[in-house]
C-alpha cells in the first residue's frame, strides 16, 4: 500500500552527494546499509529540489524558477511499503480504466527518460543525472517493451534480473495508459517512479553496467496490452 508522503523541509539540512560520473562509480565505498541510508537521503533532497515543467518533464529549481513558481515533487510524492516512490502529475492525463495492467509480463508501449545517479554520504548535493536511455530526448517515437521493463527475447544468457527494474515494474502498476498510439506525441508526461538501487540492480550485474545506482523514471505509459499483443 502506498502511503502519502509530505516532505519537511529539514530534509535540507541533510548533506551527502550524488557522483554522476557513469561506470567510474561501480567500485562500491560504503555498505550496504550506508548505501541504502544515502539512497534515501539522496531521494528526498532530489524531490524538494525538482518540479514538473510544462511538459512534464523533471527539472530542477533554480535562481529563475524557484518552489515559490511551481511546486516541488515531494508535494505528490507517494512511497510504497518496499521503498520505491511515485510521484503522479497533477496537470496530466491520468489514463483510462483497463483489464490489463504493466505486471512485467503484459507488454507496454511507454515514452520515457530513464535516468540514474549514485549516492554518497557527505558533499554537497547534485550535479548533472545520468541518462540511461530516453525515448523523448532520441528517438522521440514511444517504445514497446523497454529492457528495464521486460528482459529481451533473444537474450538466451543473462536472467530477468540482468536487465528488468522490479521498483519499476512495481510503480508502473499505479499508472493507467493514455490509449496513444507509437508515433503520437506525448503532451504533458504522466510522472515519475523513483528506485533506490537495493530496489533496482544493486551490486549485481546489469546492462546498463552502474551498480548502487538510483533510477528515475520520467514518462507517459501509452498502452499495456496482453502479453500475445503487440503494443502499436
Amino acid at each position: 500500500m502506498i502511503k502519502k508522503s509530505f516532505l519537511a523541509a529539514c530534509f535540507f539540512s541533510l548533506l551527502f552527494f550524488v557522483s554522476c560520473g557513469s561506470d567510474d562509480n561501480n567500485v562500491s565505498t560504503l555498505s550496504v546499509d550506508e548505501q541504502n541510508t544515502a539512497d534515501d537521503m539522496a531521494i528526498l533532497n532530489f524531490l524538494n529540489n525538482y518540479y514538473f515543467d510544462d511538459l512534464g518533464k523533471v527539472t530542477k529549481f533554480s535562481d529563475t524558477i524557484t518552489p515559490d513558481d511551481k511546486e516541488p515533487l515531494s508535494k505528490n510524492a507517494q512511497k510504497s511499503t518496499s521503498g520505491y516512490w511515485i510521484v503522479k502529475n497533477p496537470k496530466a492525463d491520468q489514463g483510462i480504466n483497463t483489464d490489463n495492467i504493466a505486471d512485467g509480463k503484459n507488454n507496454i508501449l511507454i515514452h520515457y527518460s530513464l535516468q540514474y545517479f549514485v549516492a554518497g554520504e557527505g558533499g554537497n548535493g547534485y550535479t548533472t543525472l545520468n541518462t540511461s536511455s530516453s525515448t523523448i530526448d532520441n528517438s522521440g517515437v514511444a517504445q514497446e517493451n523497454p529492457f528495464f521493463y521486460k528482459k529481451p527475447k533473444n537474450d538466451t544468457i543473462q536472467n530477468e534480473n540482468y536487465y528488468v527494474i522490479r521498483g519499476i515494474v512495481d510503480g508502473l502498476k499505479d499508472f493507467k495508459p493514455t490509449n496513444k498510439s507509437k508515433n503520437e506525441l506525448y503532451n504533458v508526461l504522466q510522472g515519475l517512479i523513483i528506485v533506490p538501487s537495493r530496489l533496482a540492480y544493486g551490486r549485481e550485474s546489469n546492462y546498463i553496467n552502474s551498480k548502487d545506482a538510483t533510477f528515475i523514471l520520467n514518462f507517459e505509459l501509452y498502452k499495456v496490452c496482453s502479453q500475445d499483443q503487440t503494443c502499436n
